[in-house]
């Protein structure tokens, strides 16, 4: 490495961890899908509920049915007109009508005072639990198990050899560094293609050109950028890691750490893909700020580059169900989309060796080619203040 090119590397990264926003963009993406998740695991917990009825709970049901015994404490009411006049008298909280044709309509009623919208209790619900609380009581126990399925499977697939396959834990950690990377694009990438545009913009790469080549200059900040991309992760990552097994005894995060797997091939695999897919991904990103003159230009080309190289996230249900079929070899091997999709196949084991070999030649040859392109294109167009079309597109709108 050259004198002048360890000064734009070293010139870089020291401009932008001095910057506040630096380390605001490190930790607020992954606060804000922390928030996220707490939310919807609160919302979880708070789902609809059947609330519990005790001998305080002012209940009734009438049943035309003759489901439950007569000497039942909930049958207070023969009458359904009678029911729904306890309930708007205030008499009762909650009354349930079971008609006589219950078997054929296999629909019951549910009456209550209005109190505003509550999402979160089940209050129909509690017929259902009397109804299969007094029926349980009548049946075996095996039986009652059996229709109310209230047990659990434990799913094992096992492997060709007849050993436990346990593909799930064995795609974590694979799954867990696609996330990764999908998080190098979505915190980084902006940077990327601005860094190489903002010198233009603002007209900088005049003064600097005068004491550093062109070439040096775009290969420093390409470099600059993905250290700093590495910095922001290991920032997010470490005190992530930390924060689990200091979280060992939840539940949620013991059952997680239970079904994971290491599975070496797997791992060095998507490593090797993750660093291939962090070379494309500079590539396309930094293109793109080479050949626009301004951040508004570079935005309207950013855009489409970052859905095509997510768009296997949304198809990721073809990709789990592990049969290959034509939309999943097209999004595998055309070149946005490559990047993910082969991490994620490798993940759930779908990837042979001759399409990873494929891959990997891929990514290899269009990251080494876009680097290429986005060096020359901005050596070429370091003062240039308009979009640099390539030269059949110039003579045709000149005619």
């Amino acid at each position: 490495m050259s004198k002048s090119l360890g000064l734009v590397v070293k010139f870089e990264i020291v401009r932008q961890i001095k910057k506040p926003v630096f380390w605001i963009s490190v930790f607020l993406i992954p606060i804000l899908l922390g928030g996220i998740f707490a939310l919807s695991v609160w919302q979880g917990e708070s789902e609809k509920k059947t609330p519990e009825v005790d001998e305080n709970t002012k209940i009734a049901i009438t049943d035309e049915a003759g489901i439950l015994p007569k000497d039942n404490p909930f049958t207070l009411y023969s009458d359904k007109e009678d029911g729904i006049q306890a309930v708007k008298s205030g008499e009762l909280e909650m009354y349930y009508y079971i008609p006589a044709n219950f078997t054929e309509t296999k629909k019951a009623e549910f009456y209550q005072v209005s109190e505003g919208m509550d999402l979160f209790t089940d209050n129909p619900g509690v017929l259902r639990v009397i109804l299969r609380n007094y029926v349980s009581a009548r049946l075996p126990e095996i039986d009652v198990l059996a229709l109310t399925g209230e047990f659990e499977i434990e799913e094992i697939k096992l492997a060709a050899d007849g050993e436990d396959a346990n593909v799930i834990g064995k795609a974590i950690i694979p799954i867990f560094i696609a996330v990764v990377a999908y998080y190098f694009l979505v915190s980084c990438g902006n940077r990327l293609t601005m860094t190489v545009v903002e010198e233009k913009e603002n007209r900088i790469s005049e003064m600097i050109l005068t004491s550093v080549s062109a070439k040096h200059l775009i290969i420093g900040k390409i470099i600059a950028m993905i250290v700093l991309a590495m910095i922001q992760i290991i920032a997010v990552l470490v005190p992530a890691i930390i924060l689990i097994f200091l979280n060992c005894d939840n539940p949620m995060v013991s059952a997680l750490l239970d079904v994971i797997e290491i599975d070496p091939v797997l791992i060095f695999v998507n490593l090797l893909l993750f660093v291939f897919s962090i070379a494309f991904m500079t590539g396309i990103l930094t293109f793109i700020g080479a050949v626009t003159p301004t951040a508004r230009d570079a935005s309207n080309f950013m855009a489409p580059a970052i859905i095509g190289t997510i768009l296997p996230f949304m198809f990721v249900t073809s990709f789990l169900s592990g049969e290959v079929n034509l939309l999943v070899e097209f999004i595998t091997f055309f070149p946005v989309t490559a990047p993910f999709a082969l991490m994620i196949r490798n993940a759930v084991g779908s990837l042979s060796v001759l399409e990873l070999i494929i891959g990997l030649i891929e990514l290899g040859v269009l990251s080494a080619l876009m680097l290429n392109l986005t060096v020359k294109t901005f050596q070429k167009n370091a003062i240039n203040f308009e979009i640099a079309l390539p030269k059949f597109l110039k003579k045709k709108n000149k005619n």
